[in-house]
C-alpha cells in the first residue's frame, strides 16, 4: 500500500468557489502517506470569454511529478484542441490527455521520473451537456435524485478488455497487477510501462487513453462528486452520495462536508484494513443549482431528502468497512501465497523477493458486493429504469444493515473475490514470468479467489517464454465484472470510445516492473495543439 507515516497529517487544503451555475468546494488530505501525491483542478470558466466549466482529480502515485503536471496542463492543452474549437468535446479530451502525456514522454526532465497518475475529469458545456474522461481508477458520480449514478468506470487490469491490451503491448498480469506491480491499467505518466515503440499511445501497457461518457444535465440532477480511490477505497458512490445529500439536508457547508467524508475515511490505524483508509484523499463537490441561488439549492435538496423524493437518503453517517468490502473471515491459503486486494501490500524488490507489509489479518474483498454501482465489463447491458435501479439501491442498501451477512466462497462462486491473508513481515520468493526456469510454477489468482498455477487454464497470470513476449494462451481473464449490479441509472449516459471496464482494488504507490518490450522504433506522436506552459 505504499509507505506510511507514523502518524497521520490530517490537515486540509479546502477551498471553494461559486458563480451562477454551480457552487463547489474540493478538499485536500495527505493522511498516512509519507507524501502528498493528489493534485486537482477546478476552473468555473476555463477563459474568461468561455463558459464552459472543468472540474479533474488527479490521484498521483510513485511521487507526485505527473499529477502536478497534469493539474496545471491538461485543461490548458484541451482548449487548445481544434476539436475544441469546433465543439467535438469527446475528441478534445482524449486529445487532451493523450496529448498531455506525449508532452510529458517528450521532455527530458521526465525520462527517468517513475510517477504517473490516474486523471478524471468533467467537463460541462454552457449547453447543459456534461462529459466525463476517465483513465484510471478515480471515480465521478453525479446524483439524480439521490441515485449515484457513474460517470466513469475503473479501469482495473483483471478486465478482459484491459487485459486484452496489456498483453498485446507485452505485459503481463500477476497477483492483479500489471506485470506485478500497478492495480490499474490506465494512467498518465508510468513511462516505463510505455516502451513499446511499434504501438501507439492508446495500445500501451498502459495508457492515457480515456474513456469518455455524456450526460445531458436535466431538473433531478442535484450535484456532482469527483474523488480519488483514496475516498472510493472506504464508501460506495452510492454511500458518498447519501452523506452529501443528508448533510446538505441538515444545512452543512459543502466545504464541511468535504472534510468530513474524509475524516470518516482516515483509517485510526495504518497496519489494519489492508491499507484501506491509509490514502491520499482528494473530494470534491459541486451543486447544480439548475437557476436556483445557494439558499434555494439547500432548501431544495432539503425538501426532497424529508419526502424521499428519489433514493431514500439514510440519516447518520454509513459504517465505514462494512461487510460488502472488509469481511474478516478466514482466508483459504494455497502455498503460502495470497492474492491482494485493496491497498496492495507486495513490496517487489529485485531478486523477485516480495515482503508482505500488513499485519496478521485476513480480509476478503468480493467484486460481486464491493461496489455494484460502479463494477461493469459492459455497463451498456443492464440499463434500467429509475424505478428499476431504485429498487436495487434499496435492497442493496437494506443489505448492508446486516453486518452478519457473509460471502461465500466456494467452488461454484462465480463471482472475482480477492482475498488477502497478512502475515506480518512474512517474506516470500517469487520469481518473476520472465526468468522462471522451465518447469517452474508460481502461484497466482484465479477467477474464483483461489490460488491458481500457472498451468491452470482460468488463472490470470501469464507464461513468458524466452525471449520476454507474453503468452496469451496462459491468459483466461473472465469478465472481471461480469456478475456486478449496476447501482445508479445510466438512462441518458452516452458511452464515447472504448469499452468501459472496472474492478475494485487500490492503485499501488512504488516503482516500476515494466514488462520486457520491443526495441524501439518509430512511435507514433499524438497529433495536437501545443500545451501552454506550466505555472
Amino acid at each position: 500500500m505504499g509507505q506510511t507515516l507514523s502518524q497521520p497529517i490530517t490537515d486540509k487544503h479546502t477551498t471553494t468557489g461559486a458563480d451562477e451555475r454551480y457552487l463547489y468546494a474540493v478538499s485536500e488530505m495527505q493522511g498516512w502517506r509519507i507524501s502528498m501525491e493528489d493534485a486537482h483542478t477546478t476552473e468555473l470558466k476555463l477563459n474568461s470569454d468561455d463558459p464552459n466549466t472543468f472540474f479533474a482529480v488527479y490521484d498521483g502515485h510513485g511521487g507526485s511529478t505527473v499529477a502536478r503536471y497534469a493539474g496545471r496542463n491538461v485543461h490548458r492543452r484541451l482548449t487548445n484542441e481544434e476539436s475544441y474549437h469546433e465543439k467535438n468535446y469527446e475528441k478534445a479530451l482524449k486529445q487532451a490527455f493523450l496529448g498531455t502525456d506525449e508532452d510529458m514522454r517528450a521532455d527530458p526532465a521526465f525520462m527517468h521520473d517513475p510517477s504517473g497518475c490516474t486523471a478524471v475529469a468533467v467537463l460541462i458545456a454552457d449547453d447543459g451537456k456534461m462529459y466525463c474522461a476517465n483513465a484510471g481508477d478515480s471515480r465521478s458520480v453525479l446524483s439524480s435524485q439521490g441515485t449515484a449514478k457513474p460517470l466513469s468506470f475503473d479501469h482495473k487490469p483483471q478486465s478482459q478488455t484491459e487485459t486484452a491490451r496489456i498483453v498485446a503491448a507485452g505485459g503481463y498480469i500477476e497477483y492483479g497487477r500489471v506485470n506485478g506491480n500497478l492495480a490499474l491499467s490506465r494512467a498518465l505518466g508510468d513511462f516505463d510501462f510505455k516502451k513499446n515503440y511499434a504501438l501507439g499511445p492508446e495500445k500501451q501497457v498502459i495508457t492515457a487513453d480515456p474513456d469518455i461518457t455524456q450526460h445531458e444535465l436535466n431538473e433531478e440532477d442535484e450535484f456532482l462528486v469527483l474523488a480519488c480511490d483514496g475516498i472510493w477505497d472506504c464508501l460506495s458512490s452510492q454511500q458518498v452520495i447519501n452523506i452529501v445529500r443528508r448533510q446538505v439536508a441538515e444545512g452543512k457547508e459543502l466545504a464541511e462536508i468535504c472534510e468530513l467524508i474524509i475524516d470518516r475515511c482516515l483509517s485510526q490505524d495504518s497496519s489494519t484494513q489492508g491499507g484501506i483508509g491509509c490514502d491520499n484523499m482528494t473530494l470534491s463537490i459541486v451543486a447544480i443549482l439548475g437557476g436556483r441561488d445557494k439558499d434555494a439549492w439547500y432548501t431544495w435538496i432539503k425538501d426532497r431528502v424529508e419526502r424521499n423524493h428519489g433514493f431514500p437518503t439514510p440519516a447518520g453517517l454509513p459504517e465505514l468497512y462494512p461487510h460488502h468490502r472488509a469481511n474478516y473471515i478466514p482466508a483459504p491459503r494455497a502455498n503460502g501465497v495470497m492474492s491482494r486486494g485493496f491497498g496492495g501490500g507486495i513490496a517487489f524488490y529485485p531478486g523477485g523477493t516480495n515482503l508482505f507489509t500488513e499485519a496478521a489479518s485476513a480480509y476478503t474483498y468480493d467484486s460481486s458486493d464491493s461496489e455494484p454501482d460502479n463494477d461493469h465489463e459492459d455497463h451498456e447491458a443492464k440499463v434500467g429504469s429509475i424505478t428499476e435501479v431504485q429498487d436495487e439501491a434499496k435492497q442493496e442498501e437494506n443489505d448492508h444493515q446486516d453486518n452478519n451477512a457473509q460471502p461465500q466462497i466456494g467452488e461454484d462462486d462465480e463471482s472475482i473475490s480477492f482475498t488477502i491473508h497478512a502475515p506480518a513481515a512474512k517474506q516470500v520468493d517469487v520469481v518473476p514470468p520472465s526468468t522462471r526456469a522451465e518447469g517452474d510454477k508460481a502461484v497466482g489468482v484465479n477467477v474464483n479467489g483461489r490460488a491458481a498455477e500457472d498451468s491452470d487454464s482460468d488463472s490470470v497470470m501469464t507464461e513468458r517464454s524466452d525471449d520476454g513476449d507474453a503468452a496469451t494462451e496462459g491468459v483466461h481473464p473472465t469478465s472481471a465484472s461480469r456478475d456486478a449490479t449496476l447501482l445508479g441509472s445510466t438512462a441518458g449516459l452516452r458511452t464515447v470510445g472504448s469499452p468501459l471496464v472496472a474492478q475494485n482494488d487500490h492503485a499501488t504507490n512504488g516503482s516500476s516492473n515494466p514488462a520486457v518490450q520491443p526495441s524501439p522504433a518509430a512511435h507514433s506522436p499524438v497529433t495536437a495543439a501545443t500545451t501552454s506552459s506550466s505555472t
